[in-house]
């Protein structure tokens, strides 16, 4: 992959090609996750749209430089500071976020301080569960067997990434982590997305973002999906987001229009 000169470390990425004239949709990866690991979903969403899509992975993640997350302020840091600078270096305005699970929480922090058009939520963490601290656990007691092979193929320290992933999630400061007092400053469209079988998380986040949020939100509950419903159905998430950047799209335009 190409690499994106960052004033924290060099970042890896694509970024699809499509309209210039319309929006780019940036794609925000889970907290094990990486560019690579989003599967078929950008160039799907890509097509479908014809707008131009970036992924990359964080610092730390992927074969991105940096050390993965570190205190129990990382989502704020990644959404205040390295997000802009990203975005700043490839002259993106006022992008459509598309995250999941952590990049999700990153998403609603950034469209909380900064210009987006819309943002979609996939399996977002508003505040910290039982549920997602269960399923850690669990990811952690079988890391060795199930876990790491998975990561081995697309991170170049799978071991210290899930150590610090996992050490900031589980650790006793990170407990206090709640997004409820950002989401009245969202005023962009919001699409949540959550599976009713999440291993990491409840109804409870998509609940909270419907109630707080300033702009308009859709949730859709999908039932028979995970954690990942982007990988268990690839074409119908990218029929959703598709459909919802469009609409978004074409709601701005009119808002815009004199």
């Amino acid at each position: 992959m190409p690499t994106l000169a960052h004033s924290r470390g060099d970042l890896e990425y694509v970024l699809h090609h499509g309209d210039p004239s319309l929006p780019t949709i940036v794609f925000l990866h889970e907290g094990l996750g990486s560019a690579g690991q989003w599967g078929r979903l950008p160039s799907l969403v890509g097509r479908a749209t014809g707008m131009r899509v970036l992924v990359y992975s964080r610092h730390g993640y992927g074969g991105s430089a940096g050390d993965g997350p570190t205190g129990a302020d990382y989502l704020h840091r990644e959404a205040l500071d390295v997000l802009p600078e990203v975005l700043a270096c490839l002259d993106i305005d006022a992008p459509i976020l598309v995250g999941h699970s952590d990049g999700a929480s990153i998403a609603a922090i950034h469209a909380s301080a900064h210009r987006v058009r819309a943002a979609v939520l996939i399996a977002p963490h508003v505040v910290v569960e039982g549920a997602t601290l269960s399923g850690i656990r669990d990811t952690a007691a079988h890391f060795a067997d199930r876990v790491r092979p998975k990561l081995a193929v697309f991170h170049d320290q799978p071991d210290a990434l899930f150590d610090r992933w996992s050490g900031v999630w589980l650790s006793d400061e990170f407990a206090a982590f709640d997004l409820t007092g950002l989401l009245p400053d969202i005023e962009a469209p919001l699409l949540v997305v959550q599976g009713v079988n999440d291993e990491y998380g409840t109804q409870v986040h998509a609940d909270i973002v419907a109630e707080h949020a300033s702009g308009p939100v859709r949730t859709r509950l999908l039932d028979g999906h995970g954690h990942h419903p982007h990988l268990h159905d690839p074409e119908a998430i990218a029929a959703l987001i598709a459909d919802f950047a469009s609409l978004s799209t074409s709601s701005t335009k009119e808002d815009e229009t004199p």
